[in-house]
């Protein structure tokens, strides 16, 4: 009989026990799906709040909107209770409100503003398929960088915060494209495109960091950066010019072929360009626009008098763009 179609015999001693189980909320729905947190406290508040031991960045909630509480049976065994603490619109358990304190039972749904969280006693498998899941809706595969839903949410998260804030600090946005990269595809093929895109994605994490950047979409990336237009600009500049001169595989089977391939980038900023994450990404996105307009391989910062045309005043483009052509 051939080797492959032979059964290996199960050895039991490889068989592992799952051991006890932990309790944990599992986010299903809202910014931090994926998300499971254990309840390792004897009390886990839960809201808005920056104060909250789960934090839940979602208007509906309240800031200290929910609890739960450890309390130990005269047997020795772990209860967990939820309590409402009574917010602006409620917590629902199973799809009823809360009104006092209520046990909760594995496999509990907890409904808190747009947010829907499990009570779930996971053992040791669980909890780890739980925290690979939650890896993969927050990273992409190919790069390593954050996913595109789960940058944006912390975008939005930090935008918010600095809106509220006394103090606001700068906030930058950077949309970066990589320049003719269909020819790539068209005449190298996939599997070299995909090594292209995870090495762009090296570059990118390696300069602003792989927990500030993500992959947008095909060869598009986005980043965010705390801190203002002139060191943004910089930094957008270093990864243009780290990309530009790369070395990149041409070929799968052959490392002696190589290429040169550039990106280019649109910037906008808070509090100048725009007071919410989505407009921001947009009018980098229009910066990013205008950049391929003006040849590629360039960074461009939102002007808002790019788009109206205004004509006041002739406009300098040196005074928005940098790229190989402009230097001086």
């Amino acid at each position: 009989m051939d080797d492959a179609e032979r059964t290996v015999k199960l050895d039991l001693r490889e068989v592992l026990y799952s051991g006890a189980r932990r309790p944990v909320l599992v986010v299903l729905q809202g910014q931090s799906i994926g998300l499971s947190v254990e309840l390792k406290q004897e009390r886990t508040v839960i809201g808005r709040g920056s104060g909250a031991d789960l934090v839940l960045r979602d208007e509906i909630a309240s800031r200290h909107h929910a609890e739960i509480i450890r309390l130990t049976t005269k047997e020795g065994f772990a209860e967990y209770y939820m309590s409402d603490y009574d917010s602006t619109n409620g917590t629902f358990l199973n799809g009823s409100a809360v009104k006092s304190q209520q046990l909760l039972q594995d496999g509990d749904k907890i409904k808190i503003g747009t947010h829907l969280l499990k009570f779930a006693m996971l053992d040791e498998f669980e909890a780890e398929f739980q925290d690979r899941l939650h890896q993969m809706i927050q990273r992409d595969e190919l790069t390593g960088l954050r996913s595109r839903r789960s940058l944006f949410a912390d975008l939005d998260r930090e935008i918010l915060r600095q809106v509220s804030s006394p103090v606001p600090e700068l906030v930058s946005i950077l949309m970066m494209d990589l320049d003719h990269f269909k020819r790539v595809n068209d005449g190298k093929g996939h599997l070299v495109g995909s090594q292209v895109i995870r090495e762009v994605g090296r570059i990118i994490g390696e300069t602003v960091g792989s927990d500030m950047a993500a992959r947008y979409g095909g060869e598009e990336y986005l980043a965010y950066l705390k801190q203002g237009s002139d060191r943004a600009f910089d930094v957008a500049e270093e990864i243009r010019e780290k990309v530009a001169e790369t070395e990149f595989p041409a070929s799968t089977s052959d490392p002696s072929r190589t290429m040169r391939i550039t990106i280019s980038i649109g910037m906008a900023c808070f509090p100048k360009d725009g007071n919410r994450a989505l407009e921001l990404v947009q009018k980098a996105d229009q910066a990013l626009y205008r950049a391929k307009e003006a040849g590629r391989n360039r960074t461009c910062l939102y002007d808002p008098a790019l788009d109206v045309l205004a004509e006041v005043q002739e406009i300098d483009p040196s005074s928005i763009m940098y790229g190989p052509a402009d230097a001086q």
